[in-house]
This record gives structure tokens, C-alpha cells and sequence, in this order.
């Protein structure tokens, strides 16, 4: 889909900055076309990306191109391309090292080929600081100096604005990882390798892979029967049903889940003393059947102060975050030269 360009526009363009983003995930790169206002101008999506980079690092020059010119302009007007990527990765130097959803992708210099084929300046960020940069810049954070943002869905990931500046960590920067804290001693094995870890327990793709173990053997409980028997079809929709239903095991495993989210939830309240937790996938997509028992279990794991002065809310961009995530880093990196110059 790509925008055409009337009068008006050329007019706020000349004001705006322009510029690309990509946001690489391990079925599908979303490409887009935004301004420093929040508009997206146009966007694209190229499927199957989980073949060879050197099938697909063109596609992803040739599709900006088209945005660009779909939109009237020409790439001297872009000031800046952003990538928004998964760990593991080495984003110093703009590389993907061994991200798990794309098999042979394996120390791609990304950054380095969308530079040269684009002739553009552009910077590459971990997908959940890039969530958090779009919620920022254009959704739930705008106006927060500091905030957390925290993608809830298959895992558990997150990205720190703090002093009006995003928290990149050391020289691994790999700050964010909140999923990975423990809560548990000796707890339950995390996909990461770790044991007790915040997303071993209440990340989407721990809880369905603990449900399946459960209740493979178990044909008669209320999950079992609302996926017809298929044990790998057991994820959070069926659960959230059987929760909404009033089935036992299922209250009981949300209830713990819930609990595991305000314990979480209270350590990054008390460390950060964010203006905002802002929530990802499953918040929103749940309601209040997901936040409300988190608000009734936080105060037992964080101070007063700091938990009422922090409002806890959903994503605004919600399915669309992808498209603002590439465009987001575009412009944090833009600001962040601007700050150097100064």
C-alpha cells in the first residue's frame, strides 16, 4: 500500500522529517515510510524471510525505494533509515548474529548493506527498544520523561526510556531484557536456558509448552476439549477462554501468572520509578481480564509512592507497532546525533 502525495502534504513535509523503517521478524519484514509527526506515508510487508539474506536484503532496498517514490519523493529527502531486529544480535555494529526465528540468517551485516543501498545514514535497535521508541515517539509514551514499555506475548521483552533517553546498557547493550529477571530461585527452566525466569512463567510460549505437559494426558480438562485433543494447539486463546469459563486449572494457572506479572511489575516500579508501564500484546488484546488481577496483587511487591505514581496502560499502536518500530529508531537516532552535535 503506498500513499500519494497532495499539496497539503508536500506543505507539512517541508516542516517534517522523513524517514524509512524496517522491522524484521521471523516470518515477515515490515517496511514503512514516517515522519517525525507520526504519520506512516506508506508501507510494505515481504513474506517468507525465512530464506537466505541474500534473497531478501534486496527486497528490502527495492521495496523502501518504492515507498519513496510512491510517495512522490526522492531519497535525497529521507534523512535516516532505522532496523528493528531480535536479539541475539550485535547491534554495535549493526550485525545479526543467531536470531532464533530466522535459521539462516547468521552474522548478516544488515545495517552495512541497507547504508550502501540506500545511500542513507541508519542505525539498528532490539526489537523491544524499538517497541519502546514507538511508543514514545508516537503511542502510549508521548509526554513520559520516563517509562517502561514491556512486550507481553510469546515472550517477554522491554525497553527502557529513562531521563528522556533510551537505556542501552554496557558494551553487550542488551539492556531491557526484563523477562529475564529472576523470581524464582531454582525455578522453572526458561527457553533463554535460565531457571526462575520472569518469562518462564508468564510468557505466551512458556505458559502454552507448560500447559501442553500438563495436560497432554488429560483429554477431559476444558483445554483439552476446546482444541479437540490437538495438544500442540494449546496456546494463551484457549486458555483465556477456559479462564473466562470458569474452569478451574486455567483460573488457577492465570491467577499464578497474574501474580508472577505484579511481582515483575513491582521490581521495575521500585528500580525505575517509571511515569508509565506501557504493555504489549496481551494486555491489550485481553483487557481488564488480564490487568486487573496484576493491579490487585502489585501492592504486596512495590512501595506506595512509586506504584501510584505510575499508571499502567495498554499500547496505542498495538498490531501496527511494527511499522512505527523501524521509523522510531530512525528518529531516536537522528535525535541522538542532534545531541552530539550540541
Amino acid at each position: 500500500m503506498y500513499a500519494t502525495k497532495s499539496k497539503k502534504m508536500e506543505k507539512n513535509m517541508a516542516q517534517e522529517k522523513l524517514v524509512l523503517g524496517f522491522d524484521v521478524g521471523g516470518t515477515k519484514i515490515g517496511v514503512g515510510l514516517g515522519s517525525s509527526e507520526g504519520r506512516i506515508l506508506g508501507k510494505a510487508r515481504i513474506e517468507n524471510v525465512d530464506t537466505y539474506p541474500e534473497d531478501v536484503l534486496p527486497q528490502m532496498v527495492a521495496e523502501a525505494k518504492k515507498l519513496v517514490a510512491g510517495a512522490g519523493l526522492t531519497m535525497a529527502g529521507i534523512a535516516a533509515f532505522g532496523i528493528s531486529a531480535p536479539f541475539p544480535a550485535d547491534p554495535a555494529n549493526g550485525i545479526m548474529t543467531a536470531p532464533t526465528n530466522n535459521r539462516h540468517w547468521r552474522n548478516v551485516p544488515i545495517l552495512q548493506y541497507l547504508r550502501d543501498g540506500l545511500g542513507l545514514p541508519g542505525c539498528f535497535e532490539n526489537d523491544a527498544n524499538c517497541g519502546a521508541l514507538a511508543e514514545w515517539f508516537f503511542g502510549a509514551g508521548r509526554g513520559c520523561k520516563d517509562f517502561i514499555y514491556l512486550t507481553m506475548s510469546t515472550g517477554i521483552g522491554g525497553g527502557i526510556i529513562a531521563a528522556n533517553h533510551l537505556v542501552r546498557g554496557g558494551r553487550a547493550l542488551s539492556a531491557g531484557e526484563l523477562g529475564h529477571i529472576c523470581v524464582e530461585l531454582n525455578g522453572r527452566q526458561c527457553n533463554c536456558g535460565l531457571k526462575g525466569c520472569y518469562e518462564a512463567y508468564a510468557g505466551g510460549r512458556a505458559l502454552a509448552q507448560r500447559m501442553q505437559e500438563e495436560l497432554r494426558n488429560k483429554p477431559d480438562s476444558m483445554i483439552m476439549q476446546l482444541v479437540d485433543g490437538n495438544v500442540g494447539a494449546i496456546d494463551m486463546v484457549p486458555l483465556e477462554k477456559a479462564v473466562r469459563a470458569g474452569d478451574p486449572y486455567a483460573v488457577a494457572l492465570w491467577d499464578e501468572m497474574s501474580l508472577r506479572n505484579a511481582q515483575a511489575f513491582g521490581m521495575f516500579i521500585n528500580m525505575f520509578n517509571p511515569e508509565r508501564l506501557v504493555l504489549g500484546t496481551l494486555a491489550w488484546a485481553v483487557g481488564d481480564l488480564y490487568t486487573d488481577p496484576i493491579r490487585k496483587y502489585l501492592p504486596q511487591f512495590c512501595w506506595k509512592e512509586p506504584m501510584e505514581a505510575c499508571e499502567i496502560v495498554s499500547s496505542e499502536l498495538r498490531r501496527d507497532i511494527g511499522y512505527y518500530a523501524g521509523v522510531a529508531a530512525a528518529l531516536n537516532y537522528l535525535k541522538e546525533q542532534d545531541e552530539k552535535k550540541r
